[in-house]
């Protein structure tokens, strides 16, 4: 996701945004993944990509785990920043995400997957799996269904994720399809939960 409008959007609209983030709790939004969080290690190492607001974050770190937020939109990474000090924010994007180093217990990507392209799709994929420790999680929520306003997306096709995450060695542990949250009739959920297999698998 290169420097783009939808940055420009995310970071103009980061004070609706971030209200209209934290008018639900990372429980409500993660509830089909809770159980394999409490399968993490405690101080487990995560990183969350398009961290936003910071909502997902501060209650990650709240867990106790290490918790570092990669935002690229400016004014949301400022809101999120201003939280907590326990959350280490870095300015920083999918594909390449050239200002993080691994290795992670978990990476979780929510809401993000669908402003990449096909081809960027696969390269943060190849980048994610990288960045996870033998066995780490990685949680990715897909939107399906488009924005009213300016921002762009792109077709997400799970059949083809899930084969190129396999390629990668990740296994797949769940997939789940849940309606929005904020009842938007014509936008729906999906998650997906893969665990990086170890070396000799």
């Amino acid at each position: 996701m290169t420097k783009s409008r939808n940055i420009d959007f995310y970071s103009a609209n980061a004070l609706r945004l971030a209200e209209q983030y934290d008018s639900l709790t990372f429980e409500q939004v993660h509830a089909d993944c809770l159980s394999w969080l409490e399968q993490l290690p405690a101080g487990a190492l995560v990183l969350d990509i398009g961290a936003g607001s910071g909502r997902d974050a501060l209650a990650l770190a709240k867990r106790g785990m290490q918790v570092t937020a990669v935002e690229p939109a400016e004014k949301l990474r400022t809101i999120g920043e201003a939280k907590s000090e326990k959350v280490t924010w870095i300015n920083d994007m999918l594909p390449t995400l050239s200002h993080i180093s691994g290795g992670y217990d978990l990476i979780l990507i929510s809401a993000v997957w669908m402003h990449l392209t096909p081809a960027q799709q696969h390269q943060a994929l190849v980048r994610i799996a990288q960045l996870l420790k033998p066995n780490g999680l990685w949680i990715v929520s897909l939107r399906h269904g488009g924005f009213d306003d300016i921002r762009e997306s792109h077709p997400q096709r799970d059949e083809q994720l899930i084969k190129q995450a396999q390629q990668c060695g990740l296994e797949l542990l769940q997939s789940t399809h849940d309606k929005d949250q904020l009842k938007r009739s014509r936008v729906n959920w999906q998650t997906l939960a893969f665990r990086r297999l170890e070396e000799d698998s």
